[in-house]
């Protein structure tokens, strides 16, 4: 039974990291896209005039995170409805925890990556740019996912308080048993602490890049710009 468990708790684990990486990317991507095309069309030019680039940028993370956390709320709902027809329905108190924490670190990490895929849209000038303005977003997201669900240990309890790794690292570590009831809250208010950085940083590259059409940016250079 105890095999069985850990293997429950692995493939519970793999859900998460699977779930978070897959909205991600998709959702992204499909911000990022939406804004190189408005800025490549010059759209962004005529919206700019009649709302802040701000509640611009809001209104776009705003819409993909509604989207995301829909469909995490409806998979995770199933899973644990598949769970309760199971043998394993001792698990089900600790499963409906962690997915409960889960869906709350979820909002708080992937609100922050939708701020810096938006900000790869408005670095590109072109649809193939953001290939590339995309990358270093795309490789924290990989890091952070598989990074998290394969550590133990100390680098466990160590993942688990980082934010983006904690949205998966701390729901398995609380389906392993393993987190006190306060370590996914510390492990919230810092994810929100850095999420508060990111979003900042990422709302001012944004409104100084979106309306450089010449060539596509670096981060190095958009900060750089005056607003």
């Amino acid at each position: 039974d105890g095999a069985a468990d850990e293997g429950v708790q692995f493939i519970a684990g793999f859900v998460f990291v699977f779930l978070f990486y897959l909205a991600a990317i998709l959702f992204g991507y499909a911000i990022a896209n939406s804004v190189v095309e408005e800025k490549q069309s010059r759209i962004v030019e005529i919206l700019a005039a009649a709302i802040p680039l701000r509640q611009l940028l809001v209104g776009k993370v705003v819409g993909a995170t509604v989207l995301a956390m829909g469909q995490m709320v409806l998979f995770v709902g199933i899973g644990l409805i598949g769970l309760s027809f199971t043998e394993y329905t001792s698990l089900l108190p600790a499963m409906a925890g962690a997915a409960a924490w889960y869906l709350a670190l979820f909002v708080i990490g992937f609100v922050a990556l939708a701020c810096l895929f938006a900000v790869a849209g408005a670095l590109a000038t072109r649809a193939e740019d953001v290939q590339s303005t995309s990358s270093p977003v795309l490789t924290l997201i990989m890091i952070a996912t598989f990074g998290g669900l394969f550590v133990s240990g100390t680098w466990q309890v160590v993942a688990s308080y980082i934010p983006i790794m904690s949205t998966v690292t701390m729901p398995i570590r609380l389906v392993e048993g393993t987190a006190a009831w306060w370590e996914p809250l510390v492990a919230m208010i810092i994810s929100l602490v850095a999420a508060v950085v990111v979003i900042g940083v990422a709302e001012r590259i944004y409104r100084r890049s979106i309306m450089q059409t010449g060539r596509k940016l670096t981060y190095r250079e958009a900060l750089k710009l005056a607003d």
